[in-house]
């Protein structure tokens, strides 16, 4: 008997030449949009999810986390998942119980999307593949972080400027420009949060023209705990490069630039990659002082080329040099962009490379283009590295890290290729003891980003601008003392665990699991909000309030009132 489905009409072909060429709400057949990366487009709430186990009721909180997720099918039938639209999930704990809520960010581009109903934007980071009804549209889709600060979340990618939205709600305030203080184009996904002082330290790379044009400047701000911005500073780049996390020490930032390079005006507007693996080129390591930086004082180091994960820990030692721990794979791991006139080469090939943790040690008065070498490497392989964040600018010991372990089975008949890498294991290590200390949660499963959560733990952030408390000595924290929180990825079921850890015993395994009645898409990055912090910032920002609601962005940014030459403001890759 024939199938239902063999009845309908023989629809239009979606994607004809690589472009969509039918209207249907149907998205692509290549593994960015099927199995567990086929998009979710949910926004809701569950009240309650079933837990095996015991949650721990020092546990009171939210975990927020992002998730890149196209809300209509894309322009170009090999689109990447980066250029999914952010959509933030919270989980929220209170005493044992966990309630989820989901909504989208609304940024512009989501909101000419949704009044077409269909894609607009074109290809990721090119500006010249979208449609002319956008012309002068912030793209950016805000998918790779969410930060806490001042009572608001930001929602962050670095290609664009943040949003604002409230952390109970999830609704969307708006763009974000910290009140008139901030008019870069483009701001980081990874600001850095000093403990001790409150400050956020941020920058933008790519933040002299509109963003997509291969400038090669790069702006670094400090906000302090009240708002206000206290440094700005502007600095020049060797080439344009990517720059995506950062390492903040009591007196230095650290910008680590990858060797995936901006290609050129001329290929992007030919339909072209924004970025172009570059094996020749070395990777770079730009220091900067963090007060009273002037463009002439960064410093940039050299060392053989690699691709650049995320950052552990970074502090100054006692000769008043610079400790900066991250991981870095071997060879390029965004294989969707290769070389210029090189086709991409694929998952499994990405899935191949080793990604140990480097520890560099910097002199921060060295000559620019020194070469360097890692003081030592943990010979693990693993990326999305978490730190105890109240140990951020400061010696620490303990990190944690997704790992891949090739030792372990896989179930590929019941789970297909990994997706987003078979990152099938959960690690724990230490610098001094070098303990490896590991969980693996089976063969049809693998994890996403960690956070770490503090066990009882008052909050390190100030909820009061007013409040000039000195930290009290006699309640230091002890590194590591806490929870680990994780989603856990069934491959098999199409669903997702949260897991929950003692931060200090993985192999112990979870001391209990909260279960999803659906998969969520693959994320990026996610961080927890202590309540206490949540219900002070929501008192602040009432309208009565002493800091009065979270306002956005009043006037368009620079590129949008007189858009840039081609090109930029800069030049592509160090010329002018």
């Amino acid at each position: 008997m024939a199938h239902l489905f063999s009845y309908l009409p023989v629809s239009t072909p979606n994607y004809t030449s690589g472009k969509k060429s039918s209207t249907q709400i149907k998205y692509p057949s290549t593994s960015v949009f099927q199995g567990f990366n086929t998009p979710s487009r949910l926004e809701g709430s569950i009240q309650d999810l079933e837990v095996s186990g015991t949650i721990p009721t020092d546990i009171n909180g939210t975990f927020y986390r992002i998730q890149p997720d196209h809300r209509y099918p894309p322009l170009f039938e090999e689109d990447i998942h980066f250029s999914g639209d952010g959509n933030v999930s919270a989980f929220s704990f209170s005493n044992g119980h966990v309630d989820f809520h989901q909504r989208y960010v609304r940024t512009d581009r989501f909101l000419a999307e949704t009044e077409a109903r269909k894609a607009l934007f074109g290809k990721y980071r090119n500006v010249y593949t979208d449609s002319e009804m956008v012309r002068g549209v912030i793209r950016t889709v805000s998918n790779t972080n969410v930060v806490f600060w001042r009572g608001m979340l930001l929602a962050t990618k670095e290609d664009g400027p943040p949003f604002a939205m409230d952390p109970v709600t999830l609704e969307t305030v708006g763009r974000y420009d910290f009140e008139g203080q901030v008019e870069s184009p483009t701001f980081t996904a990874h600001p850095k949060f000093d403990p001790e002082t409150g400050e956020m330290v941020c920058f933008g790379y790519e933040a002299g023209g509109d963003g997509h044009d291969g400038s090669c400047d790069i702006v670094v701000y400090t906000i302090d705990k009240f708002g206000k911005k206290t440094e700005e500073c502007w600095y020049k780049a060797p080439f344009c490069g990517m720059i995506h996390d950062c390492g903040l020490s009591e007196n230095y930032l650290v910008l680590p630039m990858t060797p995936l390079k901006c290609t050129s005006v001329e290929n992007m507007k030919n339909g072209g990659n924004h970025f172009a693996w570059d094996p020749n080129e070395d990777q770079l390591y730009g220091i900067v002082p963090r007060r009273g930086g002037k463009p002439e004082d960064i410093v940039w180091l050299r060392a053989d080329n690699g691709f650049h994960g995320h950052v552990a820990g970074c502090y100054e030692n006692s000769d008043g040099h610079i400790v900066f721990d991250l991981t870095i794979a071997s060879d390029n791991v965004f294989f969707f962009f290769p070389p210029l006139n090189t086709p991409p080469s694929t998952l499994p090939q990405r899935n191949k490379l080793t990604s140990p943790t480097y520890r560099w040690i910097f002199d921060p008065s060295s000559p620019n283009n020194t070469r360097v070498t890692p003081a030592e490497v943990f010979d693990i392989n693993g990326e999305f590295s978490r730190i105890d964040d109240r140990f951020v600018t400061k010696k620490y010991n303990h990190f944690w890290q997704v790992q891949i372990d090739p030792s372990k089975p896989y179930d590929f008949q019941k789970c297909g290729p990994p997706a987003g890498g078979l990152f099938n294991s959960l690690g724990h290590f230490t610098w001094d003891e070098k303990v490896r200390d590991v969980y693996w949660a089976g063969p049809t499963t693998t994890f996403q980003e960690p956070v770490f959560v503090p066990r009882g733990a008052p909050s390190t952030s100030s909820p009061s601008p007013s409040s000039d408390a000195e930290p009290n000595p006699e309640a230091a924290p002890v590194e590591g003392d806490g929870y680990l929180l994780v989603l856990l990825n069934h491959l098999d079921e199409l669903r997702n665990d949260i897991l929950i850890f003692d931060a200090l015993e993985l192999a112990k395994g979870p001391v209990a699991a909260i279960h999803m009645p659906f998969k969520l898409r693959l994320g990026l990055h996610g961080n927890f909000v202590d309540q206490r912090d949540i219900e002070a910032w929501q008192k602040l920002r009432k309208e009565d309030g002493e800091v009065g609601p979270v306002r956005k962005a009043e006037r368009p940014l620079k590129w949008q009132i007189a858009p840039g030459k081609d090109g930029g403001v800069n030049g592509t890759n160090g010329t002018m």
